[in-house]
């Protein structure tokens, strides 16, 4: 697949969740919405608390709603912190000396645990 079929492919994956989320079809998305949203998949937040993120996190227009360019940079965002909280898993994993660094000797043992010799 090309760069830009998988980018196509994500921009349609985006666009069907962000038309399921915006129920009343306006092209964007409401505090409301988005909160049935996260009721749906289970999380208990209050509206309030989704207000407060629509609009001082998320809102680029000022608006109070979310576009679909809004929406993408939000489950971006979430991506990047499930990114970030796995490299520094895997950080730790070969820091164990808890000096907060990777030494030569914390990057051999953990080599040898992974079967690879030096």
């Amino acid at each position: 697949m090309s760069e830009l079929e998988a980018i196509t492919k994500a921009m349609n994956q985006y666009e069907r969740v962000f038309n399921d989320i915006d129920k009343n079809g306006d092209g964007k998305i409401s505090a409301a919405e988005l909160h049935q949203c996260v009721k749906a998949i289970g999380l208990e937040v209050p509206l309030v608390e989704v207000e407060m993120v629509v609009v001082e996190g998320l809102d680029r227009d000022g608006d109070g709603l979310l576009g679909l360019e809004d929406l993408i940079r939000l489950v971006e965002d979430v991506e990047d912190d499930d990114k970030m909280k796995d490299l520094k898993e895997a950080f730790k994993m070969y820091e164990m000396e808890g000096c907060g660094i990777i030494t030569p000797l914390s990057l051999k043992k953990m080599l040898a645990r992974l079967g690879e010799s030096s």
